[in-house]
Parts: structure tokens; sequence; C-alpha cells
């Protein structure tokens, strides 16, 4: 009788385990910020200003991708919220959509982002 429960125990695991792995990764590769983006501006309020720093973010159609800023490489991996989307790893951070652009805000300045 043991055996069995052990048994059945082992089959509902693998189970919800292998649902479980299949939720994780989702399919993003019709998103609109799927694709290569650079930052481009930094505004505060209602001043903006040419960045000069040239920071390059890739985001791949199955939640992974790549930042290139001022620490170097990074990978990444992203999902959509209801306003944008959200990085993890070490570059944490939450973009907004703002129509044809993306921005994050870092410190008080907003940091927009073109798809290239």
């Amino acid at each position: 009788m043991k055996k069995a429960i052990g048994l059945l125990l082992c089959v509902i695991l693998t189970v919800c385990s292998i649902a479980l792995f299949g939720c994780g990764s989702e399919d993003l590769s019709d998103s609109k910020y799927v694709g290569t983006w650079k930052a481009s501006t930094l505004a505060i309020q209602d001043e903006s200003e040419d960045l000069e720093t040239e920071w390059i973010m890739t985001l791949n159609g199955d939640g992974t991708g790549h930042f290139d800023g001022d620490d170097g490489p990074q990978n990444i991996t992203w999902k959509p919220t209801d306003k944008g989307f959200k990085t993890k790893g070490d570059t944490k951070l939450t973009f907004v959509d703002d129509g044809d652009n993306i921005k994050t805000k870092v410190i008080g300045v907003y940091i927009i982002f073109e798809k290239q």
C-alpha cells in the first residue's frame, strides 16, 4: 500500500511539474515589444535632451533578452504588463508604452527608447 501511494505521489508531482513548466514559457513573438530598442532621450518634466550614452535592449519572443548599457552586457527576461512590460535580471525596470516609444523612470528621470 505504501509503495502504491508513493508511486501515485511521484506521478502527481511529475504531472504538476510538467504543467508548471509549460505555463512558464509564454510565446511573446507577436508582441510589439519584440525587437531592438535604443535609448534616445532623457526627459525631466518638460525638458529633454539627447542621450550621449548608448543603451541598447533586445527583446526576444521567448521572454528572454539582452541589455547593453553602462554596466556592460546583461541577460534579462521580460514579461508584458497592462501598461507595457517589466524586465528581470540585473536590469530590473518597468517600461511604459508611450505610443511609438517606451519609457522607464530611473531616479526621477525618464529614459525614452525608440525601436530600431
